[in-house]
């Protein structure tokens, strides 16, 4: 999300990232990669670099003087991170800030003052961080940069044959959660391929996975002979499919919008999930339906992760054909719909460029 922010403001940066930002022109101080973490278990391995990260970007800070920061998700670090910035005088724009819609509403003032302004990807996000008397400006899904191409160009483009149907595997961005939901989601394709023979798939690792990570999954994808598709970002690669198997998370909404519905998958450790039952307050947890405010697609969670349960869920979809996207075109719409206290969105002016305007008057 970060990195096309970067590259429209043609300015220099330094900070934490990964490799897209990197691409992109920024002076990386932290690898991104080696800070992240997923669930209550990764936060404390990680806790170490964590916080050698948060003082090396203030230690730039305070030394090099930025005028503005550009603060991506990262819920937890952000919140620390933010209000330290400020207080050097640095002028903050938090990118996605945390979904207090979702779970943990209360911290909401608190996190308002953690930055000078909010650029928001779901559209019924401004109303409430302005109740909270935030500057804050709903600026499009980063996915709706990328309009889907046909399906037969793209699959051409990426070498599937243009007759089978293809399911595309999406275990997740991290360890945890390849870990948890790779073997089963391939099971499910296996149990596709035998059921209804002429059925392709291919895998799409996340480039923020950890190197480690990504080479395991690329071993059990082989053994278990489902291809991977490297060099591709999902959100190119999608419009070749049929089908999803996804991780919960951005690429359930990514997969929607390119037309593919997406079977939404989550399964995470005992304690993860304990704490979810109690702070969540939401019904869904797949992206497109917590925007549509509906179960538009199936969601399979915890002890309902199995092959079988996604295998039947892929096939009933496979076996609808159109019928099954009519929900990815009415999440478009909803995407493209300004709140009713902030202006439309320009036509032909994605989100990267959208934040990218609300920190050009600080760099001046």
């Amino acid at each position: 999300m970060a990195a096309p922010v970067v590259s429209w403001l043609d300015v220099p940066a330094f900070g934490m990232g990964g490799a897209a930002l990197r691409a992109a022109g920024l002076e990386r101080l932290v690898d991104l990669s080696r800070v992240s973490a997923m669930g209550f278990g990764g936060v404390l391995a990680r806790a170490p670099a964590i916080v050698r990260a948060g003082l090396c970007l203030l230690r730039a800070a305070r030394t090099r003087r930025p005028r503005a920061a550009l603060l991506v998700g990262y819920s937890e670090f952000n919140a620390w991170l933010g209000p330290r910035l400020r207080r050097l005088g640095v002028r903050v724009l938090w990118y996605s800030p945390p979904q207090i819609w979702a779970w943990r509403s209360a911290r909401g003032p608190a996190l308002r003052r953690a930055c000078d302004r909010m650029a928001l990807i779901l559209p019924f996000e401004e109303p409430l961080w302005r109740a909270l008397g935030a500057d804050a400006h709903y600026v499009g899904h980063p996915a709706l940069e990328h309009p889907p191409e046909p399906r037969a160009v793209v699959r051409e483009r990426i070498g599937l044959t243009p007759f089978a149907d293809c399911v595309a595997v999406l275990p997740g961005s991290r360890a945890a959660e390849v870990s948890a939901h790779l073997v089963p989601m391939l099971d499910a394709v296996l149990a596709l391929r035998a059921e209804r023979g002429a059925l392709d798939a291919r895998v799409i690792l996340s480039p923020a996975l950890p190197p480690r990570s990504a080479r395991w999954a690329e071993k059990v994808a082989r053994e278990m002979r489902v291809p991977l598709l490297s060099g591709w970002p999902a959100v190119e690669a999608l419009p070749a499919f049929n089908v999803a198997l996804a991780s919960s998370g951005t690429v359930t909404l990514e997969s929607a919008l390119a037309g593919v519905p997406p079977v939404i998958v989550y399964r995470t450790g005992r304690a993860g999930a304990f704490f979810a039952r109690r702070l969540l307050h939401v019904d869904s947890i797949g992206l497109p339906n917590v925007v549509l405010g509906e179960r538009a697609f199936v969601e399979l969670l915890q002890d309902a992760v199995t092959a079988e349960a996604m295998a039947d869920e892929a096939g009933r979809l496979l076996d609808a054909g159109d019928k099954a996207t009519l929900p990815c075109g009415r999440l478009r719409q909803a995407l493209q719909t300004a709140p009713e206290r902030g202006p439309a969105p320009v036509p032909g002016v994605g989100p990267s460029a959208r934040v990218a305007r609300l920190l050009a008057p600080w760099l001046d």
